[in-house]
């Protein structure tokens, strides 16, 4: 079966990064994307006006295309109609100024991410390529273990870099200089067990590099993005309470709106 691919707009020119991805995703895959147009509750959308706009903004990649066209709030109906048509990634704007974009830069993506039945991907950047190289973030749980196994079956040709940070705490430091060797040769320890436990074939295991790095996770992950080596960042969360995740823990907003590449959301299913 085909991977279904759901794609939010507003359908204006300036939303076509997400479109953009969805068709190069597409194509790779083989898969069949819905397009996505929500409408206020009030008023009834001209389904030829929509027709018009998405030729003419989205031109020729519009061919093969479905239209979905759904009322409500955005975040609500993304995750309703993900649901029902069994979406297997959501792909959504970050662009400023975007009528749904900027949802996903405050609390509305938090109530998609915990509702939404697939991974949700934000994108900031024009594609120009598939994903070449992903950063996941781990913390050793069952939803960085998830999230690791998403990004390997949804870019099966990117390489992974899979970052955990530790914290040697400065009363350490002043016990004894072993202690901090110590910590560090723990935390080497719990990643390869971690890597052990994955069960990842040969092929796959192949693209993942293991990254053990001291200090802030949250600072760790900007400097790495920084860096300019990466076009995706992907990071696990649970649909209890919010972003209570230990991945990014309750700072998940805000990474996503200073990260300079793509975001990829992946909550562990029920």
């Amino acid at each position: 079966m085909a991977m279904q691919i759901l794609v939010a707009t507003d359908l204006t020119a300036r939303a076509d990064r997400p479109f953009a991805r969805a068709k190069l995703l597409a194509d790779v895959r083989n898969a069949d994307r819905t397009l996505l147009y929500v409408g206020s509750p009030k008023t009834e959308v001209d389904i030829e006006k929509v027709e018009t706009l998405l030729r003419r903004n989205y031109g020729a990649d519009a061919e093969g295309c479905n239209l979905a066209i759904n009322y409500g709030k955005p975040p609500e109906v993304i995750a309703d109609t993900a649901s029902q048509l069994k979406s297997d990634l959501i792909i959504v704007g970050a662009a400023r100024h975007n009528n749904i974009s900027d949802f996903f830069l405050g609390t509305a993506v938090d109530h998609l991410v915990r509702h939404a039945p697939a991974p949700v991907l934000i994108v900031k950047e024009r594609p120009r390529a598939e994903y070449g190289r992903i950063l996941v973030a781990a913390d050793f749980s069952e939803f960085s273990a998830h999230a690791l196994r998403t990004a390997l079956e949804f870019f099966p040709d990117a390489k992974i870099d899979l970052v955990h940070a530790y914290h040697v705490a400065y009363e350490a430091w002043l016990k004894s200089d072993g202690v901090a060797d110590e910590m560090r040769s723990d935390a080497e320890k719990e990643l390869q067990e971690f890597m052990t436990g994955l069960n990842l074939s040969e092929s796959d295991a192949a693209r993942v590099t293991p990254r053990l790095v001291e200090g802030n996770l949250h600072q760790s992950i900007f400097d790495m993005l920084d860096s300019g080596d990466f076009d995706l960042l992907v990071l696990g969360t649970h649909g209890r309470s919010g972003f209570a995740m230990a991945t990014i823990g309750s700072r998940a907003s805000e990474m996503m709106g200073w990260s300079p590449v793509d975001v990829l959301m992946v909550r562990k299913p029920r």
